[in-house]
C-alpha cells in the first residue's frame, strides 16, 4: 500500500491529473516525485554496511499475487485489498492471495483515460448494438471494469547489408520482343523501435490487436506507484513467439519503402524479389518489457464468458457482444410487417416456380453463412491463431489440436505482383472503359465512367505501399458442421428435383417452397444462437508460469 504523506491514507495515482492523488486530503504529488521521497524514507533505517541480498534485487519489486481458484488466472497488485472477482473467467469469488516478487519491467505507459472516460466510450458503443442484451447496459455490469496493465514485449529490430534483386524489361520491335535482365543492388539499413506484442497468454491475441496501437511516446521508465489502484497481469509468453511476425512486419513496410527507387522500378524489379533480399540478411532482436493500460470487463453468462476492453490511453474500444434473441425476432417482425404490406398493396405476384427460385437461393445464402460461421467457431473454440496461448499449451493439448485440424487448415500464400501491390494505371484505364459501356447502356456513360476511372486510380494510389499477408483459413471439419448445413443443402436439392421433374400441380411448388422456408428459417434461429457462441468463449483455464528476461544480440 502506498501511505498518503499528509494522512496516511492510501493513495493511488489518478489518470486524470497524472498524479499520485489521495481521495481523503486531495493531497497530490508526482508519481517519481512519491518513489524518491519513500525510498530516502526507507534509507534512514538502512546500516549502511550492509550487504545487498537477492531478495533486495534492484530490479525487482515486492507484489500481491491474486490467483483465481477457477480458471487459473493471475493478476498482481501493490494494494492489500482482496479481489472479490476474477476479470478472466468472471466468478465472483475470493482470490487466493500471496505475497512474491516480479521482475520490473524497462517501461510503463500510465493510464490516461478515467474510469469515467472508459464507461462513457464502452456505453457509446453498446448504444449501437440494439440487439445487445440488456444486462451489457445495467450499472452493476459496468461497475466491474477493472484497470489492468498488460504486460508486453518491446523489439527492437535492425538489420543492415547489401540488398540484390533481379529485373528485367521487354520492348517490342517489329515481331521482336527484346528482354534485358538486370542485378540491382543498393546497401540498405534498417532499424525499427518500438514494435509491440502482448506478453500474457490470459490475454486474447485477437483483443490485444483490436485495441492497438499504443503510442510508446508517452511511455515513462518504471516505477510502482503508477500500479496504486490498479492491478496488472503477468508475463508468461516468451519474447521469441512472436519474431516471425515481427520479421514480416518490418519486411512488408521495409520492402514498399525500398521499391519507391526508382531504380528498382525501373529496371522491373518486382516487390517479391525485394521482399526476399531483404529477407535473407541477419536480423538482430532487442527485447524489452513494458506495461499498457488497458480497462478490462467480463461478463460471465452460464458456460461462456464474454469480454469488453478499453485501451487506457487512446480509449478504443473492442468488446464481444452477444444477441439478445428475443430482440432479434422483435426486430425481424417489425422490419417484416412493412415488407409485406408493401407487397400486398404493390399487388407483385410471385409465381410458384419464382417462389421456389428464390427460396433457393436464400438457402444458399444461409448455407454460405453457416459454413462461414462454422469455421470461425471452430478457429475460436481451438484459439488457433492465438500464439500466446498456444504456447502455454501442454503437449498432450497440441496433440489434440494437430488431431482436429489434420488436413482441415489452409494457408493462402500472398501473391505479389510487380507496381508494389497496386492495381496500375492501366486497370484503372480498363475500368473506365468498362463503366463508360456499361453507362453507355443505361444512359449516364460519360459519368459513369468518369467515377469508375476515379475510383480505380483511389484504389490504386492507397494500395501502392500494401504488401499482401498470408492468410491462415482454419476450416472446420464436415463432421462438425453437417448439423448447421444439412436444412439448407436439403431445401436446395429438393427443389432442383422439382425443376427436374417440373410437376404440374402448383401444391408441390408451393409445397416444396414452405418446407424449404421452414428448415431454412430454422437454420437461421440456429446462426442466431451461434453468434453468441462467437461472440463469447468457453470459460477459460490458465496454466500461468512467469516468463523470463531476455535479450538478443
Amino acid at each position: 500500500m502506498y501511505a498518503c504523506p499528509n494522512c496516511g491514507a492510501n493513495i493511488k495515482f489518478d489518470p486524470g491529473t497524472q498524479m499520485m492523488k489521495c481521495p481523503y486530503c486531495d493531497t497530490e504529488i508526482a508519481p517519481f516525485d512519491y518513489m524518491h521521497a519513500k525510498s530516502a524514507e526507507e534509507e534512514k533505517g538502512i546500516d549502511p554496511d550492509a550487504q545487498i541480498t537477492p531478495e533486495s534485487d534492484p530490479d525487482e519489486y515486492e507484489v500481491t499475487y491474486y490467483t483465481c481458484p477457477q480458471c487459473g488466472g493471475e493478476l498482481i497488485t501493490e494494494d492489500t485489498t482482496a479481489a472479490t472477482f476474477c476479470s478472466y473467467c468472471g466468478a465472483s469469488t475470493i482470490l487466493e492471495m500471496r505475497v512474491g516478487k516480479e521482475k520490473k519491467p524497462d517501461y510503463i505507459i500510465p493510464f490516461k483515460k478515467t474510469r469515467d472516460d472508459c464507461v462513457k466510450a464502452y456505453k457509446k458503443t453498446v448504444s449501437r448494438a440494439i440487439f445487445a442484451p440488456s444486462y451489457l447496459k445495467k450499472d452493476e455490469t459496468i461497475e466491474r471494469f477493472r484497470g489492468i496493465y498488460m504486460p508486453y514485449w518491446i523489439y527492437d529490430v535492425s538489420s543492415n547489408g547489401k540488398v540484390t534483386a533481379k529485373g528485367s524489361t521487354s520492348t517490342r520491335r517489329g515481331d521482336y520482343i527484346y528482354t534485358k535482365n538486370y542485378d540491382v543492388s543498393a546497401d540498405v539499413e534498417t532499424v525499427y523501435r518500438g514494435i509491440s506484442y502482448d506478453a500474457s497468454s490470459s490475454f486474447e491475441d485477437r483483443l490485444s490487436e483490436a485495441i492497438g496501437p499504443f503510442d510508446l511516446n508517452d511511455s515513462e521508465h518504471f516505477s510502482s506507484s503508477f500500479f496504486s489502484g490498479f492491478y496488472a497481469d503477468t508475463s508468461d509468453v516468451e519474447p521469441e513467439i512472436y519474431n516471425e511476425d515481427v520479421k514480416n512486419l518490418v519486411l512488408n513496410d521495409a520492402a514498399s519503402i525500398v521499391y519507391t527507387d526508382p531504380a528498382f522500378r525501373k529496371h522491373g524489379v518486382s516487390m517479391a524479389g525485394v521482399v526476399q533480399s531483404l529477407g535473407n540478411r541477419r536480423t538482430t532482436y532487442r527485447y524489452k518489457r513494458a506495461m499498457f493500460p488497458v480497462w478490462f470487463l467480463s461478463n460471465q453468462n452460464e458456460d461462456r464468458v464474454s469480454y469488453a476492453v478499453v485501451n487506457g490511453q487512446t480509449g478504443k474500444v473492442a468488446m464481444d457482444i452477444p444477441i439478445d434473441a428475443k430482440k432479434f425476432f422483435i426486430g425481424t417482425l417489425v422490419l417484416a410487417i412493412p415488407i409485406c404490406v408493401l407487397l400486398l398493396l404493390t399487388n407483385v405476384l410471385i409465381g410458384p416456380r419464382l417462389l421456389i427460385g428464390i427460396t433457393m437461393i436464400i438457402s444458399l445464402i444461409v448455407l454460405i453463412l453457416a459454413n462461414s460461421q462454422s469455421n470461425a467457431l471452430f478457429a475460436r473454440e481451438i484459439l488457433f491463431t492465438d500464439k500466446g496461448y498456444n504456447s502455454k499449451r501442454t503437449p498432450e493439448e497440441i496433440k489434440e489440436t494437430q488431431k482436429l485440424t489434420a488436413g482441415n487448415v489452409v494457408v493462402k500464400k500472398a501473391k505479389i505482383k510487380p507496381g508494389s501491390g497496386s492495381l496500375g494505371i492501366g486497370s484503372a484505364i480498363g475500368f473506365g472503359v468498362l463503366g463508360l459501356t456499361i453507362g453507355t447502356l443505361i444512359g449516364k456513360g460519360l459519368l459513369l465512367g468518369l467515377v469508375f476511372f476515379i475510383a480505380m486510380i483511389i484504389v490504386n494510389a492507397v494500395n501502392y505501399k500494401r504488401v499482401p499477408k498470408d492468410k491462415i483459413i482454419v476450416k472446420c471439419p464436415v463432421s462438425r458442421k453437417i448439423g448447421i448445413t444439412i436444412f439448407p443443402i436439403i431445401t436446395m436439392v429438393i427443389g432442383a428435383l422439382i425443376f427436374m421433374i417440373h410437376p404440374y400441380e402448383d401444391m408441390f411448388y408451393y409445397g416444396t417452397a414452405i418446407l424449404g422456408m421452414v428448415m431454412t428459417g430454422y437454420t437461421v434461429v440456429r446462426l442466431v444462437m451461434r453468434h453468441n457462441q462467437l461472440s463469447s468463449r468457453k470459460l477459460p483455464q490458465f496454466n500461468k508460469r512467469g516468463g523470463e528476461e531476455h535479450e538478443n544480440d
